[in-house]
């Protein structure tokens, strides 16, 4: 019995270890975004619309609609990732498609 726990928790904790290093890669982190070139090219776009409250003494609303094009994929993930953070509320597109 206690061979089966010990490798249960073996099991546990080497499977807990894995998981926030893939999480670590997006992480909220500065990503530099770029102005996307008419036309299309070898970059990734990030389209985002979503909204958040503002406290000003009574419910408001702030909304975000933004396109950026980014170098790699993982840049362009990582720029949802905090924007999805920041507007929490409603998030009506998140996304990052190949071809600027």
């Amino acid at each position: 019995m206690r061979t089966a726990t010990a490798f249960g928790l073996a099991i546990a904790l080497s499977l807990g270890t894995a998981v926030p290093a893939e999480a670590a890669s997006f992480i909220a982190r500065p990503t530099e975004p770029l102005a996307c070139p008419g036309g299309g090219g070898n970059l990734w776009q990030g389209y985002f619309h979503g909204r958040k409250e503002v406290d000003s003494g009574w419910m408001k609303y702030e909304d975000a609609s933004e396109r950026y094009c980014f170098r790699t994929e993982k840049l362009c993930r990582n720029w949802l990732y905090n924007m999805q953070s920041e507007y929490t509320y409603m998030v009506w597109s998140a996304v990052c498609s190949r071809g600027g």
